[in-house]
């Protein structure tokens, strides 16, 4: 909301603070801006230095220079300021640039002090984790911040000098390398969705940084138990605090000692540091007592997560709003006071008072936006949504503003809700008129639609702004005359536009009618809708009406008609071929209706096909006579469904029968086919063979991978043993057992395919076991078609399988 005077809320005071108070605050932060950033021009400097070696060298333009830069960086798992100074190191001339103003030399960073410039095809990342680098570096990166000997009272004070998180990290390195031992720093922000979130690290290498970027919310984990807790994690040695305590990416256990301290904000934890140590010492009470008073400047120093982690998001969401709506993010004093927020991400519609809208907003502070709301209620209300993470709604309030040199009042509601460690502001205005505009503007955008009036008295045209965009034209060159359409529309639509034109001015008649027209980019599919004002003598005067950009509409019914039309096809062709599968299994597969017998034996049949689909299965069976005088007994089942499936199962049906009238055994038919389907590649199928002697009474049987044989004698039902084997087409080497039972007459066996027993949220045993339940009580009745009575007893079968059952009965 754009506003330039005092803000005035109900129950509230007008701002307290004088406008020369409000200005001289703004004017000592800005200052403080302006001096951090000269002092972090240095870092700028030897960005830009760096750039133009490599354009020197590699001849490049500047812009490619700086991806190159950048490439490198992220190659050697290090930020770009770090390869700059890496890459102005390694320079074999005279000093490499130095923080230290013109004339004032940096004797840290001359070649003479002993700190010699990296060698080419050095192991960079290891330079950097380096003792002497990071003194070299952070010397340059820190040294407006140096101070003789850092200590607990002192040391809020000189951590609160850094402008970013990372610098924040070096100088707890910087500070605390000598008195407190400690070679690395990483700290952490709370994140959203629970754990940990890195926002800051130094000294170490970019592997352990990315392993340990993100802590999730699990026990054990010190960082966690730390926040957790809110206490310290003290841990020396990885034999007395166990392995689960080693950093990841630390293969070489260079951290002997660690610790972690909760980053505190009131009650609130709000993060965790790590201080890490490659002396194996313990942390002594000087130590502890240092660390801990490094932690409490941390907590009010450290970037909040939201900042990094995920303003983007919010970004994304607010870019679809209508409504104004900032993400803030509170900027904290030395002692952890809220002294300003700062705009993380902004819908569209915000605005201040220099006119800054959307995405422009970001990165600045509100009172730098809306430098009178400090003090006010307002200010009050967000800060104590954000203290107490209540949800924060005024009243509407006068808010007095200059817009256009012209001062105007307006009433305003504001609501705040904290979101993490930030807050979502959004305001609404409530002036109707500009309501109702916004409304028109929310509907003529939602339906691609713009008015347009015509007035025929002045020969006058005037067009919404949305019209515009639906014509892909120019607002510059105005409204489109009537008589410069028929230039753009396709030939076959001008006779019936021309016809509605003169319908609607000749006769005054209400018009509706679609037309095409060329853009730049490419066919639109636009309507038109009319209608005409006419005087007392009934001639039109004006034209009200609208058009309409339906392109997208119309894109979408061609898309629905080719695809009806490619299911229709597909239809005619499905049904062609479940017509052709079926002929072609009652040809190759023909069910017996009648009960059958065959030597010592009767067999009754019973097949299914599947319901839920137009295409037949692979199951089938086999029943025939041997020349030994034995019978060949069989059910299959070959995976998937159509023609393939049913060309499949004839091959191994045919094949089964013409190898058992050699004298095969049943398990190596199963040999030799597993064989025949490895060769061809062209399925993989379950079975089970029997070969029964009605001389003996003996039934030798085999399966691959198939379900087991169920026999019924003296009406008990129970299952036999199952022989080893795997099913058809998966393994070469597979190999099938053989289980010999003898039989009586007056047993039943019963052999069968999973879409008999298969049933939707059953397990297979359960369906085995009703199978047997229901075999014994149907052999018990009279009937001679006990597959088709025990098929119907069992209720309705897998809609998506095949189902077929065949029975025997051993006769006298």
């Amino acid at each position: 909301m754009s506003h330039d005077g005092a803000v005035s809320a109900p129950g509230g005071r007008p701002e307290e603070r004088s406008a020369a108070d409000q200005l001289a605050r703004t004017v000592a932060r800005l200052r403080a801006e302006l001096d951090e950033q000269r002092l972090a021009a240095p870092g700028r400097a030897a960005v830009e230095q760096a750039k133009g070696v490599l354009m020197e060298r590699l001849g490049l333009a500047p812009g490619t220079a700086r991806e190159e830069l950048e490439r490198r960086a992220n190659r050697a798992g290090r930020g770009v300021l770090e390869e700059a100074w890496a890459l102005l190191g390694e320079m074999p001339t005279g000093r490499p640039p130095s923080a230290a103003p013109r004339g004032e030399p940096d004797a840290e960073t001359t070649i003479g002090t002993g700190v010699r410039p990296v060698a080419p095809g050095a192991d960079m990342r290891s330079v950097f984790t380096s003792s002497r680098y990071t003194s070299r570096y952070t010397s340059r990166y820190t040294s407006r911040y140096r101070r003789a000997a850092p200590n607990p009272r002192g040391l809020g004070g000189v951590l609160a000098a850094a402008g970013t998180s990372e610098e924040l990290a070096w100088l707890l390195v910087e500070q605390l390398g000598e008195t407190a031992d400690v070679d690395a720093v990483l700290l952490y922000a709370g994140a959203p969705a629970g754990g940990l979130d890195l926002v800051a690290h130094a000294g170490v290498d970019a592997g352990t940084a990315a392993a340990w970027g993100h802590v999730p919310p699990l026990s054990g984990l010190a960082p966690v138990e730390a926040a957790r807790l809110g206490l310290p994690v003290w841990l020396r040695g990885l034999d007395e605090d166990g392995a689960d305590r080693a950093l990841l990416g630390d293969r070489s256990g260079m951290w002997a000692s660690r610790a972690w301290l909760p980053l505190r904000r009131g009650e609130d934890v709000v993060g965790v540091a790590g201080f890490l140590r490659r002396c194996p010492d313990d942390f002594g009470t000087a130590d502890r007592a240092l660390l801990t008073a490094a932690a409490r400047a941390c907590a009010t120093c450290l970037s909040p997560a939201p900042a990094a982690a995920w303003s983007a998001t919010v970004q994304a969401v607010l870019d679809t709003l209508y409504e104004a709506a900032v993400l803030l993010v509170p900027v904290r004093g030395i002692e952890g006071e809220v002294t300003d927020f700062r705009v993380e991400a902004a819908s569209p519609a915000s605005v201040d008072v220099a006119g800054r809208t959307g995405r422009e907003l970001v990165g600045r502070r509100v009172l730098e936006c809306y430098p009178t709301v400090a003090g006010t209620p307002l200010w009050q209300g967000y800060l104590d949504a954000l203290a107490t993470g209540e949800p924060y709604e005024s009243e509407p309030f006068e808010y007095h503003e200059v817009a256009a040199g012209v001062p105007r009042s307006s009433t305003y509601s504001v609501a705040a809700v904290r979101l993490g460690d930030a807050l979502v502001v959004s305001w609404l205005r409530h002036d109707t008129a500009d309501r109702e505009a916004a409304w028109l503007r929310r509907l003529q955008h939602l339906g691609n639609l713009g008015w347009a009036d015509w007035d025929l008295a002045s020969d006058t045209l005037s067009w919404s702004p949305q019209v515009y965009t639906v014509f892909d034209r120019d607002p510059a060159l105005g409204p489109m005359p009537l008589d410069e359409l028929p230039q753009h529309l396709f030939p076959d639509d001008v006779p019936a536009v021309g016809a509605a034109v003169r319908a609607l001015l000749e006769r005054g008649e209400p018009v509706d009618v679609p037309f095409r027209i060329r853009t730049g980019h490419g066919t639109r599919h636009l309507r038109m809708v009319g209608e005409a004002v006419a005087d007392a003598e009934g001639t039109p005067v004006v034209v009200h009406g609208f058009f309409q950009d339906l392109t997208a509409l119309r894109h979408g019914q061609i898309a629905l008609d080719e695809a009806q039309r490619a299911f229709s096809s597909q239809q005619r062709t499905l049904n062609a071929e479940h017509i052709l599968a079926r002929r072609l299994q009652r040809a190759l597969l023909p069910v017996p209706e009648e009960p059958f017998r065959l030597r010592g034996v009767s067999c009754d049949v019973s097949y299914l096909p599947a319901e839920g689909t137009i295409q037949i299965g692979g199951d089938w069976f086999t029943a025939v006579e041997l020349p030994d005088d034995s019978v060949l007994l069989g059910v299959g089942d070959v995976a998937g469904h159509g023609v393939e499936a049913a060309a499949s199962m004839a091959g191994l049906r045919y094949g089964a029968e013409a190898m058992a009238l050699s004298g095969t055994p049943p398990h190596r038919l199963l040999e030799r086919l597993n064989q025949v389907l490895m060769n061809t590649g062209s399925a993989t199928a379950t079975m089970v063979l029997a070969h029964y002697r009605p001389a003996d009474g003996a039934l030798t049987w085999a399966q691959a991978g198939h379900l087991p044989v169920l026999h019924l004698r003296d009406g008990r039902a129970d299952y036999l043993e199952r022989p080893e084997g795997r099913i058809l087409g998966a393994d070469r080497e597979s190999r099938y057992g053989l289980c010999e039972t003898r039989l009586r007459p007056g047993d039943r066996l019963f052999l069968f395919t999973d879409g008999l027993i298969e049933r939707r949220g059953q397990d297979l045993d359960a369906g085995l076991e009703d199978l047997a339940r229901v075999a014994e009580r149907v052999a018990s009745e009279d009937c001679t078609t006990v597959a088709a009575v025990l098929t119907h007893a069992l209720g309705p079968a897998n809609p998506r399988d095949d189902t077929c059952l065949l029975c025997i009965r051993i006769c006298d």
